[in-house]
């Protein structure tokens, strides 16, 4: 029998050919070195409350997990804190994140991240973590409502990594932020401060909204309250009444005006402000407590998108009551106040 060395030498050259080949097609075996991670849409435009959504590549997949560094930026293109220690800084309670005008990121700090789990990263930033074999991923960062009418706001952040991580990128980013114009009218009634011992939960005030006389809605159990006519809400007369609901049996000596303010808020037109603190001492309670003069009304007049607000330098409003038989009565607030 001969024996065809000419087809085992092509068999042989076959065989090894799909093996190199096999080899560097599966995902599954890891390779030398670390893979580039590229920013396809480094500058992304949104409109105010809008997610600014930034689209990454892995220049190849790696059978570990791939983890960014996220910094927000100066105007002067440094990195700015994140966090701020909890109390004294020696005194190991940790750190908390600060707030971060214009945006939020949605990523857990560098130390609520594992501090030096990703190596040192400053005191700054957040880390975005992806599952192995990622080859697409994104960066999601939410931007915040600007009650007042703004030109266009830039963000921008870096993204980057650090020894320990097991893919490299270095690319700053924007996030191009534009007014938001809404259609609605927000009302926002606010009494926080420090003149009582946490007076959200101590104290309680409502709101409530009236259309065409009839009671369409309310806010109760938030602190602020709030209340928002829909520019699709039909046109005509909505009336809005503040109140204070009970002081919860916390007065003081002197007697003191709560610092309650309301605001009409129609964003990126106008934010107005008006201070109701005249209106609602403390030690006087509320309409639960006995006091029948705890409440003041608004009325709004609605054209299309266009609201005027008759505010508390109206005469009848501020004199802190208006009568009105189709107001709720105090049994039937008890009783939507208690479900």
């Amino acid at each position: 029998m001969k024996f065809n060395y000419i087809k085992l030498t092509s068999l042989l050259l076959f065989s090894f050919l799909c093996f190199n080949s096999c080899k560097n097609d599966d995902d599954s075996l890891e390779r030398n070195g670390k893979p580039v991670i590229t920013v396809i849409n480094p500058s992304v435009t949104v409109t105010e409350g809008e997610t600014a959504t930034f689209n990454l590549k892995v220049e190849y997949p790696i059978a570990k997990k791939i983890d960014i560094r996220i910094d927000v930026l100066d105007d002067s293109g440094n990195p700015i804190p994140t966090t701020e220690p909890i109390g004294d800084p020696n005194s190991g309670n940790g750190y908390a994140g600060i707030d971060i005008e214009n945006i939020t990121v949605p990523y857990p700090t560098w130390f609520d991240s594992g501090a030096f789990a990703f190596g040192y990263l400053g005191g700054s930033g957040y880390v975005a973590t992806y599952d192995p074999y990622t080859e697409e991923m994104q960066i999601n960062i939410d931007t915040k409502i600007d009650d007042n009418s703004n030109p266009t706001k830039t963000v921008k952040l870096r993204l980057s990594t650090t020894s320990l991580m097991t893919a490299t990128i270095q690319q700053d980013i924007e996030i191009n932020i534009e007014n938001l114009v809404s259609t609605d009218l927000v009302t926002r009634l606010k009494w926080d401060g420090d003149y009582i011992n946490d007076p959200c939960s101590n104290l309680d005030f409502d709101l409530e909204l009236y259309y065409n006389g009839a009671f369409t809605d309310f806010s109760y159990s938030d602190c602020p309250e709030e209340i928002v006519i829909l520019g699709t809400d039909p046109d005509g007369s909505y009336e809005i009444d503040a109140s204070f609901w009970t002081n919860g049996g916390n007065t003081t000596n002197p007697n003191i005006n709560v610092p309650i303010t309301i605001e009409f808020i129609k964003s990126g037109v106008f934010v107005e402000s008006v201070d109701l603190s005249s209106l609602f001492p403390l030690n006087d309670g509320g309409l639960n407590d006995g006091n029948g003069s705890a409440i003041t009304t608004f009325s709004i007049n609605k054209t299309g998108t266009v609201y005027t607000v008759i505010d508390s330098n109206n005469n009848q409003v501020a004199q802190g009551r208006m009568s009105n038989n189709n107001r709720l009565n105090l049994e039937e607030k008890r009783l939507l106040k208690s479900k």
